[in-house]
C-alpha cells in the first residue's frame, strides 16, 4: 500500500520522524525550513511518500502567481531523498502534483544524496558546480590537497584569535550581514529577515565561530550539520576581516571532523568558474554538478503565464519558472 502526505511546519515531531533513517542535509530539516518560512511566508511542508519499506521525502514551499501555485524547495540544497529504491516513484509524484493543481516545480537536488530512480533525468538542468570536502580523510590528507596559497594562509593557523562567544558573534553577524550583502552584490535570495538569521544562529546543529583582534570581531563563519553532511551557511566579514576566511573554514573542518560529520558542502560560485568558485577550488574539493529539476506539470497554464510575461516557455536553461524572472516583461 502506498501513501502520499504533506507534513506541515506545525508538526515538527512528525517531520523529524519522517526524516529518521534517511540520509539528508540541513536543508531538509524542519529547523531550516521553518527559518526560511520566516522570510518567505510561503506555505511549507515535507512531502512524504511511503510504500512497503521505502520512504521518500522532500521539503516543498508553495508560491502563488497570478492565481496559480508553483512549488520550490526552500533555500538550500535538498531535493528528494529516501531509504530505498522505488523506480515507480516518479509516477506517484506526478499524480501528487496534478491532484494539488501545481503549475510547475523547481527542486534543488543535493548531489551527494541524489538518487536517479527518484527523478526523470531529462528534467535536470546543470547550472553550476558544488564543492565538497571529504571529512573522512585525515587533517594531513586534507591539508595536502590545498593549493600553495591556502597552505601559506594556514601556516599561522594557531595564531588566529578565534571567538566562540555565541551572543557576541550573533550580534556582529546581524549588524554586519546587510551591508556585507550589498558590498558583495549578493543575489536577492540571500536577503533573509532578522528573524530567519536569529533563528538559524540559535540552533543546536549550527556552529558560529569568529575571528579578529583582541579589540573587535572582524569575521564570522556559520556552519550547519546533520549526521550525514555539513554546510557552510554564511561567511560574513568587514573589509579587513576577509583575511580570516581560510582559517575560519579550517576551524570548521576540524570541528565537524570531531563530530564525525563525513562531508562538508562548500557551496558553489554565483556563476560557473567565477572568483568565488575558483576560491573554493583551492581547497582541493570533490566537484559535483548541481542539477536542479525544472518540472512543468500543467503545460497549458505554464505557457499562458510565460506569454503574459513575454518569455519563452520552452527555455529551461535560465531562471525557472521563466515567468518569475526579474527581466520578464509585464503586460
Amino acid at each position: 500500500m502506498t501513501s502520499q502526505r504533506c507534513i506541515p511546519l506545525e508538526s515538527s515531531a512528525e517531520w523529524k520522524e519522517a526524516l529518521h533513517g534517511i540520509k539528508h542535509a540541513f536543508a531538509h530539516t524542519w529547523e531550516n525550513c521553518y527559518a526560511m518560512h520566516l522570510t518567505t511566508g510561503f506555505r511549507t511542508y515535507l512531502y512524504c511518500f511511503e510504500t512497503e519499506n521505502v520512504r521518500v521525502v522532500c521539503p516543498i514551499a508553495e508560491r502563488e502567481f497570478n492565481g496559480y501555485i508553483d512549488i520550490v524547495t526552500p533555500y538550500g540544497f535538498s531535493g528528494f531523498v529516501g531509504n530505498g529504491h522505488y523506480p515507480q516513484f516518479p509516477l506517484y509524484w506526478r499524480q501528487f502534483v496534478k491532484e494539488r493543481g501545481y503549475v510547475c516545480g523547481y527542486i534543488a537536488l543535493n548531489p551527494i544524496f541524489e538518487t536517479s530512480v527518484y527523478l526523470n533525468s531529462n528534467e535536470a538542468y546543470r547550472s553550476n558546480t558544488l564543492y565538497f570536502l571529504d571529512l573522512t580523510l585525515s587533517i594531513d590528507e586534507l591539508f595536502s590537497k590545498l593549493d600553495r596559497n591556502r597552505k601559506r594562509e594556514l601556516k599561522d593557523f594557531n595564531k588566529h584569535v578565534f571567538v566562540l562567544d555565541r551572543d557576541t558573534l550573533i550580534d556582529f553577524f546581524l549588524e554586519t550581514y546587510p551591508e556585507f550583502l550589498r558590498r558583495v552584490q549578493a543575489p536577492p535570495a540571500s536577503y533573509f529577515t532578522m528573524e530567519t538569521l536569529t533563528t538559524l544562529c540559535s540552533l543546536g546543529n549550527v556552529t558560529v565561530v569568529g575571528a579578529g583582534t583582541a579589540e573587535k570581531n572582524e569575521a564570522v563563519y556559520i556552519f550547519a550539520h546533520t549526521p550525514y553532511a555539513g554546510d557552510c551557511l554564511f561567511n560574513v566579514a568587514i573589509p579587513e576581516g576577509r583575511r580570516h576566511a581560510t582559517a575560519l573554514l579550517w576551524w570548521g573542518v576540524n570541528h565537524l571532523k570531531a563530530k564525525r560529520v563525513p562531508l562538508l558542502n562548500l557551496g558553489g560560485g554565483v556563476r560557473e568558474k567565477d572568483s568565488i568558485a575558483r576560491s573554493k577550488e583551492r581547497f582541493g574539493p570533490i566537484k559535483l554538478p548541481f542539477r536542479p529539476l525544472k518540472q512543468i506539470y500543467d503545460r497549458g497554464i505554464y505557457e499562458e503565464l510565460c506569454q503574459r510575461r513575454g518569455v519563452d516557455p520552452d527555455d529551461r536553461t535560465g531562471y525557472f519558472p521563466a515567468y518569475r524572472t526579474l527581466t520578464a516583461q509585464r503586460n
